[in-house]
């Protein structure tokens, strides 16, 4: 019986000393400040670049000591830049150069600020609501062209000064080292010259067997690109080596802008609630 008074009166002490740590702990916990409650909707994620941006918000505070204050619009800036150039008579394999490229072209900014006003308070709802927009630039407008638009001016400001001259380079260094493929494409090219034809072509052609896959292939004598089809690609402009054979050119770029909007509550703290984050793309 000693025993168990005993055993009662330790638990009892253990709750007065858990009961005191609580205490002291509840002395040392900070509690911060409540931010607004906001959220946001917008009707249109796709829009005209320069023109506004439509939304509608509703949103409270339960910080009695703290009002609201106003509301604010960020948004960042994101690029993409696309391009493609392909030399289409290049059939033994896709001789395409293209690239997307994305970055950040402005970090997240304050767009426009709205005054809080206490006429927008709706007492079935008990929050704030209002619809209004905020603006874009006509600067961030879709940049896109391709081969019907082609122009010098355009390759150069787009894809770089020497780009024209380093794709010829480079096409002719993967052509001289390897000949046997390349002989499909010389075959492609002189089909649509104006001099060249398969009468020329003829002398350069040789045909012999793969044991590996029991098949006859054509080649070029020697195994190496002739002189006269050497000569002939050199002659060749940027365009000549991207010309599609029916009246176009196999050229594209694009640069393209979208927006991550978020809308923010403050109160008069400072404190602020935030919306989630919207992807506008510009057109």
């Amino acid at each position: 019986m000693k025993n168990l008074k005993y055993l009662i009166l330790g638990f009892l002490g253990l709750a007065f000393v858990a009961c005191d740590r609580n205490d002291k702990m509840d002395d040392l916990v900070f509690v911060g400040e409540m931010a607004p409650q906001v959220h946001w909707t917008v009707p249109n994620t796709v829009v005209t670049a320069g023109s506004d941006v439509a939304f509608f918000v509703q949103y409270y505070t339960t910080e009695e000591d703290a009002p609201i204050s106003h509301l604010e619009v960020w948004y960042d800036v994101h690029e993409t830049i696309s391009k493609n150039v392909s030399a289409p008579w290049v059939v033994s394999t896709p001789y395409t150069i293209a690239s997307e490229v994305s970055s950040v072209q402005r970090i997240s900014t304050c767009i426009k600020t709205f005054e809080h006003k206490e006429e927008n308070y709706n007492s079935v709802e008990r929050a704030y609501k209002f619809a209004d927009v905020f603006p874009t630039s006509n600067t961030l407008g879709r940049v896109k062209w391709g081969g019907t638009e082609y122009s010098t001016d355009k390759v150069v400001a787009n894809f770089g000064e020497d780009f024209m001259e380093n794709f010829k380079d480079s096409l002719y260094n993967y052509l001289v080292s390897n000949p046997d493929a390349a002989y499909k494409d010389f075959a492609k090219l002189v089909a649509t010259d104006s001099i060249w034809n398969a009468e020329l072509f003829a002398p350069y052609k040789m045909t012999s067997f793969d044991e590996n896959s029991q098949t006859s292939y054509d080649h070029f004598v020697d195994h190496v690109v002739p002189a006269p089809l050497d000569s002939l690609f050199q002659t060749l402009s940027f365009e000549d080596l991207i010309d599609d054979g029916k009246g176009g050119l196999s050229i594209s770029y694009s640069r393209g802008y979208l927006i991550n909007a978020q809308l923010k509550c403050l109160d008069t703290k400072g404190t602020a609630g935030l919306t989630k984050i919207t992807s506008i793309t510009l057109n």
